[in-house]
């Protein structure tokens, strides 16, 4: 991907700090023109990016540890906003707990407000864990569930068996059942019980609210889509777009 382009006048940054992966994105008159990938461990060009941006506001979330040197250069180069349990939000948190939230379910819970307005949505984010999480149809997020992800669940099968390998290509496998050895009824079980999973919470849902919309979001997706593409919508930058929602929310 082409490097991220010098901002125009109305542009904004969102970055998002994940468990394993950095997304930059750049919204250009609220329209997200490019969105650029990074290791956790590239803070270097990842600062180098930030600083030739030229972006005049931006958004921080972080569901990890945040790079004290990063979080510097934003806030010199840019109205900088990060996000936390007290940033105030288009909707509203009915969670018993809502200091413990993370960024990210958030910032999926305001994106699926937008996007689907006096709707009831499931979201389904595979990502380093699972997220089932309810927005109903009054802009209130309701709470849900979280599971391990497919890679979290290869290792923990290798790290507490002795024999189990790690498999760590699973994504150009094909899943078949019953698996015919320990490497394709291991695969077998973590994405057809994913499926299972998935099934499960789309069921209850259903029964709850009559018109319930269901997308899905998160890296790992792609590999449940054939499963699943006729009742689930993909938006692969739902996190994005909802952090920039909470930035417009609050510096607008």
């Amino acid at each position: 991907m082409e490097k991220i382009r010098k901002a125009r006048k109305n542009s904004d940054l969102v970055i998002d700090i994940g468990n394993t992966r950095i997304k930059i994105a750049m919204f250009v008159n609220d329209k997200l023109v490019e969105v650029l990938s990074f290791s956790n461990q590239s803070a270097k060009e990842i600062s180098g990016l930030i600083e030739k941006s030229g972006a005049r506001r931006g958004i921080l979330s972080a569901v990890t540890h945040i790079e004290p040197a990063l979080k510097s250069l934003l806030s010199e180069r840019m109205e900088l906003l990060e996000v936390s349990n007290a940033t105030k939000l288009p909707i509203t948190i009915g969670y018993n707990s809502p200091e413990t939230l993370g960024t990210d379910r958030i910032a999926n819970a305001v994106a699926a407000a937008k996007f689907y307005a006096k709707s009831d949505v499931l979201i389904i984010d595979l990502g380093t864990c699972i997220k089932n999480d309810l927005v109903n149809a009054d802009g209130i997020f309701c709470g849900g569930a979280i599971a391990p992800g497919v890679a979290m669940r290869f290792e923990s099968m290798h790290r507490m068996t002795g024999k189990l390998p790690l498999i760590s290509d699973w994504g150009s496998s094909n899943v078949g059942w019953p698996g015919k050895s320990t490497r394709e009824s291991m695969i077998a079980g973590v994405m057809l019980g994913i499926e299972g999973e998935m099934a499960q919470y789309i069921e209850r849902a259903a029964n709850d609210y009559d018109s319930l919309m269901i997308i899905s979001t998160g890296g790992d997706y792609s590999f449940f889509e054939k499963a699943y593409k006729n009742i689930i919508f993909a938006h692969p930058y739902l996190t994005l777009e909802g952090l920039h929602e909470i930035l417009k929310f609050n510096i607008d």
